[in-house]
């Protein structure tokens, strides 16, 4: 009866089946290092296409402010009563215009300060006016300074809001300024669904400049002025305490048991101050990255479980010829 040898069958198998092991080790390193740069390359790319249109969308948001700003600055029944600071008679010609510009295009701030900056009509908050505004809201003190429309993002009394400032004329004089706002959250809502992420607009209370409404979400010094979804960033906000930068920023993160790609983008006044961030969350895919990365593995392991059968097979025909 033929006797075998396993020990020096395997001995002889075993050397280059852990070379080839190595190998296929290796090329998956190597494979798994490449996929997390392209991942990571990806993420990058998607990330600024969303920051590309999130700004796309707030530029055509002020050029509509303006132009709205504009077109009733020009009225020559608003500049005539703006002349005289007849609020009562400024209140009815805009009444049907700002009812309907309310609830078809995100009017959300409408009205007209008079030339001592003192804010003489809100549409949006009718009863309240007469209060001084020239410490808080630096772009109607630069319209009625340099008597040229400005235009930007600006936190008030009433919010944030992608507002259009023009200045009003009477017989060559400038008698105020008149206002229009959008309400950013229907952008945000926009941008969402072209590109499947959640995105929030954050205020820092230390860098605004004007108290902050205390009804909306806040974490420490930042609050969620407006979002797609702010119990979702109410939560990461606590996970991952967040500062306002300068610079862009994108980075994963993971939260509530999920991954999460992150880009962190300055928000900045229509004068350039620093008043927040505008944070990007874009879920990945987890669970198809994971079942990839298995799949590689099980098929190392098993190249190298076939190579070492391989070799001790032939190993074993070696010897019998011998």
């Amino acid at each position: 009866m033929l006797h075998i040898d396993w020990k020096k069958h395997v001995s002889g198998a075993f050397p280059p089946a852990l070379l080839i092991a190595a190998i296929l080790g290796a090329m998956l390193w190597h494979q798994h290092d490449s996929l997390e740069k392209v991942a990571e390359r990806d993420r990058g790319t998607q990330m600024r296409l969303v920051g590309s249109l999130l700004g796309s969308s707030f530029d055509q948001a002020a050029k509509f402010s303006l132009s709205l700003a504009e077109s009733f600055a020009r009225n020559p029944q608003i500049r005539e009563a703006a002349a005289v600071g007849d609020r009562a008679r400024l209140e009815a010609l805009a009444k049907d215009a700002y009812q309907y510009l309310n609830r078809q295009a995100s009017v959300q701030i409408f009205g007209f300060h008079s030339r001592d900056l003192r804010y003489l009509l809100r549409m949006h908050r009718p009863d309240q006016y007469g209060d001084d505004i020239s410490s808080f809201r630096a772009m109607v003190v630069a319209a009625n300074r340099l008597r040229r429309a400005q235009t930007g993002v600006e936190i008030g009394i009433a919010g944030i809001g992608i507002r259009g400032v023009a200045p009003v004329e009477q017989a060559g004089e400038l008698v105020g300024t008149w206002e229009a706002g959008l309400d950013i959250r229907p952008l945000l809502d926009l941008v969402k669904t072209s590109t499947n992420t959640e995105i929030a607009v954050l205020a820092a209370h230390s860098l605004s400049g004007v108290p902050l409404d205390p009804k909306l979400p806040a974490v420490g010094d930042l609050t969620v002025m407006a979002s797609t979804n702010d119990s979702l960033f109410s939560g990461f906000l606590r996970a991952h305490p967040t500062k306002p930068l300068r610079d862009v920023e994108i980075s994963t993160r993971r939260f509530d048991g999920r991954a999460y790609g992150v880009m962190a983008q300055p928000l900045v006044d229509f004068s350039g101050r620093l008043i927040g961030l505008t944070l990007v969350l874009k879920e990945e895919p987890n669970a198809d990255w994971r079942r990839l990365m298995t799949e590689l593995w099980v098929i190392a392991l098993c190249g190298g479980i076939i190579a070492f059968v391989g070799f001790l097979v032939l190993a074993r025909k070696r010897r019998q010829a011998a």
